[in-house]
């Protein structure tokens, strides 16, 4: 190994370590600072600040026989313009249309990093040693996003749920790169119950996906606007499929009305007609057409993000 190679692995250890050994700082927590994720099978690198997704590019990851590590770690060094040192040669490629580094290199672990990439063609392919390739533009865009210190989280998620900015929920079903787990419909649901959509979505359709497993986010639910009585909700209603979820608590305050909800069930009483309900993020919604019967609404207006119930 080379002074210069075995020097760069000492000052990345050296740095690491206090990364390691120091809790994560305020400021990485705040909603302002970046994050990074990285997702294996999925092979994407998302941006987030707190708990937002700001942007989420395609990467290329480490084969399987040199995996790309998972973990949380930190930006522990930056570098322009990086020399590349093949594995198990002596001698050095310098900053260039030869060096597969590309221009910019982002250190998480000694000899791992985000990188640029001299073979855009590879990203969303397993042929790394084990880094992270982006394209080059948006390496040098990254790079001028992050800092040292910046977390950076490796997750191996085959089920991947992403929330948009719109509430817009897709769901992918990824391969297993590395050969580490396979998933059931039992894992589906489990992941669907952590964003609260327990209940909401057809078994069918999610065996569907599960089969195809094809690597592709699919969209299973967005966010509708709701007025009552010419009224807009502060909450808005979910559409699922062909279904529509109305929060029930907020649709009752708004035409004036009650009900009692039995949680061990999960049933709506009004006027003894038990209709189903469902909890997602401790509130209550029932479909569109149960919340007409029970407080004796009718819909005027639904497409796409609007919809608009009045009284009889």
């Amino acid at each position: 190994m080379s002074v210069f190679c075995f020097s760069r692995i000492v000052i990345s250890i050296f740095v690491l370590l206090i990364f390691i050994l120091l809790p994560i700082s305020a400021a990485a927590q705040q909603s302002n600072s970046p994050q990074i994720i990285i997702n294996l099978p999925s092979r994407t690198l998302q941006l987030y600040y707190g708990n937002t997704m700001s942007k989420e590019y395609y990467v290329a990851i480490g084969k399987s026989s040199t995996p790309t590590p998972m973990g949380n770690f930190y930006i522990v060094s930056k570098e322009r313009d990086p020399i590349w040192i093949p594995p198990g040669r002596n001698y050095v490629v310098m900053s260039g249309p030869d060096n597969p580094l590309g221009y910019r290199w982002m250190e998480f672990l000694p000899l791992y990093g985000i990188h640029g990439t001299n073979a855009p063609w590879t990203i969303g392919m397993a042929v790394s040693n084990g880094c992270v390739r982006m394209r080059e533009e948006e390496a040098e865009e990254l790079f001028d996003i992050v800092t040292n210190g910046t977390p950076v989280t490796i997750t191996y998620e085959r089920i991947k749920i992403d929330i948009g900015k719109s509430g817009k929920a897709s769901i992918g079903i990824y391969p297993d790169v590395y050969g580490y787990n396979t998933i059931t419909l039992a894992d589906v649901n489990a992941k669907l119950s952590e964003y609260g959509y327990k209940g909401f979505v057809n078994e069918e359709f999610l065996s569907a996906i599960l089969r195809e497993e094809n690597g592709k986010q699919v969209e299973f639910a967005k966010e509708q606007n709701i007025r009552i009585n010419h009224t807009r909700l502060e909450q808005k209603g979910i559409l699922v499929g062909n279904s529509t979820y109305l929060p029930v608590w907020a649709v009752a305050a708004a035409c004036k009305s009650g009900f009692i909800w039995d949680a061990k069930k999960e049933l709506i009483w009004k006027d003894n007609i038990a209709y189903q309900g469902l909890i997602k993020n401790d509130i209550i919604y029932s479909k569109i057409e149960n919340i007409e019967k029970l407080f004796s609404l009718r819909t005027d207006f639904q497409e796409n993000d609007e919809l608009e119930l009045n009284s009889d």
